[in-house]
């Protein structure tokens, strides 16, 4: 205990330092920490919390702190609350209704099964409940109505027949129909009522925010397959369009870029990783050539249209106060590596059927960049496996922020058999005679050092 003490010492003196030296000359206290941080760059954010990694991991890993852990999931949980965003308990709900379909099938989560488990988050129940309790504007029924007929039309998964819906409960019900409206905006003609786009408006936020805690719940997990479906739900309901393979889709993503200043991205994935022995240090390097990279003219092109947009959405300012420069624009992408597992069958003595596994998430890495950039690259290192043979890797680069943009790429690698170290034989003792040759030998021979 008194090592792990001296652990978590040297963990909080070093985000000591850090801290102080990303302050400056300032007392360090609750008031001046918080005011610093709400200025901070993302860049000095980045900074001090790799910082605070190694203390953030001694306390949630050593049991020590279990005392210390509660405390402060308790305070995450209180503040995540007063800030409107996803508790603890949201997770794992999330978690559960994917475990009950991985515990079922080999394949990845449907775009059904990941909006299902969103829908009935208790972020989104308290939704409906304060609707209820204060009296809030509340989605029209007919408007409701409208859309679950023409989502029946499409055949949509989840509406093709009412056998889809039994036991889902009124609230589930309503989030679902107004997400798949999202989804499916091109295809069905309807005005909704202010009421009804007041709450689609808020729902639409709030599973912003709890889409993403899915996505990196899922990858906190290594569940690369259940991260791959979500990171294609964010982009689906982000653009309104329901399918990433569809070429009206595509098409449709195209223009809504176009009207935006910005070009679809096309990008050339290369990947390379070299054989190593069992249970070493493994790196993947990954290089991504954007093969839509702006030219000058179109990159001073997208910042008038983002400045623009900016000013047009911004609140009318008194005086001549100069209204702030947008961000620069840039593209952000997730590069996903996963560990393709052998297909295995079960016995025929046994119950038939294929025996469930899953990939698992080997590594991750995010990526940013800047318009005019024409290469991306990062390297992507997990432990090898400790018995030989040979294995397999696709990586994926995911964009959550646009459909029909990514690109994957199978890697192979080998794990070779360990090297067998042969031991010199013992050196014979000499005889006299051998020495005296020895001794009269006027050969120059290194010493080892």
């Amino acid at each position: 205990m008194v090592g792990h003490k001296k652990e978590t010492d040297m963990a909080e003196s070093k985000f000591m330092q850090a801290l102080q030296k990303e302050m400056g000359d300032v007392d360090i206290t609750e008031d001046s920490v918080r005011e610093y941080i709400a200025k901070m760059t993302p860049e000095q954010k980045q900074r001090l919390t790799a910082e605070g990694q190694d203390l953030k991991e001694e306390l949630l890993t050593n049991s020590d702190h279990e005392q210390q852990l509660q405390v402060f999931r308790k305070e995450v949980n209180s503040k995540a609350e007063a800030a409107g965003l996803p508790v603890e308990k949201d997770g794992e709900h999330l978690g559960k209704k994917l475990l009950a379909h991985m515990r079922t099938s080999n394949e990845a989560p449907s775009h059904l099964v990941v909006l299902e488990a969103i829908a009935s988050s208790p972020f989104l129940v308290k939704l409906a409940i304060a609707e209820a309790r204060d009296g809030s504007p509340k989605a029209d029924p007919d408007d409701l109505a409208v859309i679950e007929a023409e989502l029946r039309k499409l055949k949509v998964e989840g509406w093709r027949s009412e056998a889809e819906e039994v036991g889902r409960a009124p609230f589930v019900r309503r989030n679902l129909l107004l997400l798949n409206f999202v989804l499916y905006i091109e295809k069905i003609c309807v005005e909704l009522t202010p009421a009804t786009t007041n709450v689609l408006s808020e729902l639409s936020a709030k599973v912003a925010r709890i889409a993403d805690m899915l996505f990196q719940y899922c990858l906190q997990n290594r569940w690369v397959k259940a991260a791959l479906s979500v990171s294609e739900v964010q982009a689906l309901l982000l653009n309104g369009l329901w399918d990433h393979k569809d070429d009206e889709c595509r098409e449709l993503m195209q223009l809504k870029m176009t009207r935006q200043g910005l070009k679809v991205p096309k990008l050339n994935l290369a990947v390379s990783v070299a054989d190593v022995e069992p249970g070493q240090q493994t790196t993947i390097k990954v290089e991504v050539a954007r093969c839509h990279v702006y030219s000058a003219e179109e990159l001073e092109k997208s910042r008038e249209q983002i400045r623009a947009s900016c000013q047009q959405g911004a609140p009318q300012q008194e005086g001549n106060t100069v209204p702030p420069e947008p961000p620069e624009p840039k593209e952000g992408w997730w590069v996903i590596a996963e560990g393709i597992r052998a297909s295995k069958r079960k016995d025929k003595d046994n119950e038939q059927g294929e025996e469930i596994t899953h990939n698992s998430l080997v590594g991750r890495q995010a990526l940013t960049c800047a318009l005019d950039d024409p290469v991306m690259a990062c390297e992507v290192s997990f432990q090898a496996p400790t018995t030989p043979g040979e294995y397999k890797v696709m990586i994926h680069v995911r964009s959550s922020g646009c459909v029909g943009v990514d690109v994957r790429r199978k890697l192979t690698f080998e794990v070779k058999q360990p090297r067998r170290v042969i031991m010199p034989k013992a050196p014979a003792t000499p005889t006299t005679a051998e020495v005296t040759q020895a001794e009269g030998d006027t050969d120059d021979v290194p010493e080892l050092q």
